[in-house]
């Protein structure tokens, strides 16, 4: 449903491989990653590694660097918004769009 509200004329992503793009997905739902990375997938974008949860992601962002990620708000033991400002607050990943 997300996609239906990107206005493809204001997407600049000339500056972007979209084929070498690493990206996460983070959600305690099985399902929701499968369909997320489906639509990921389908976009073109190859380089996908999923998460059920956000420590998990943290444990992975101490040593891998991504572009962007893909995280459910709530979740058991690390949910989204503390993933979120793991992110913001990592000068390593402060960059990631999330």
């Amino acid at each position: 449903a997300t996609l239906s509200f990107i206005n493809h004329s204001e997407l600049f992503l000339e500056n972007y491989d979209i084929e070498t793009l690493k990206v996460i997905v983070v959600d305690d739902s099985r399902l929701a990653r499968k369909a997320i990375s489906r639509v990921l997938r389908n976009l073109g974008i190859e380089h996908l590694t999923e998460f059920e949860d956000g420590s998990h992601a943290i444990k992975y962002l101490a040593d891998n660097p991504v572009d962007l990620v893909v995280t459910d708000y709530n979740m058991p033991e690390v949910d989204g918004v503390a993933l979120t400002k793991f992110i913001r607050q990592s000068e390593k990943h402060e960059h990631v769009p999330v």
